[in-house]
């Protein structure tokens, strides 16, 4: 399942415009210097969980101008539930034979299962 990830990342002092070049890296939608408490924010695509944090780990942390990361994992919002088909109900009133136990529709006038004759009811 795709997953996208918000980094926020704190660098050395003025070195923040030099991560912006990580643009480049695959599956970095966006890329921004930001004011605050964190320098950067990077927007990351990936195909799954394994991806993200491969391109994170092995390749932003390692950035020799970044001090540290925080990593905020988006939640993707369920796709729309497909409608269920309307299936028609109905029910089957059934009674068990005197005879061998075995089930048979209302209005049987014999077991479908042993031949037992059912009397009817007057």
């Amino acid at each position: 399942m795709p997953v996208m990830a918000y980094v926020l990342v704190r660098t050395k002092p003025g070195t923040s415009h030099e991560l912006l070049a990580s643009r480049r890296i695959p599956g970095v939608k966006m890329a921004n210097s930001v004011f605050g408490t964190y320098d950067s924010v990077l927007v990351i695509a990936a195909k799954d969980m394994d991806e993200l944090s491969t391109t994170i780990y092995d390749i932003v942390e390692k950035h020799p101008n970044v001090e540290h990361t925080e990593v905020l994992v988006s939640i993707p919002y369920p796709p729309p539930e497909k409608p269920v088909p309307h299936v028609e109900q109905y029910s089957v009133v059934s009674f068990n034979c005197p005879s061998c136990n075995s089930l048979n529709p209302e209005g049987s006038t014999y077991c479908h299962f042993c031949g037992f004759v059912f009397r009817p009811e007057r």
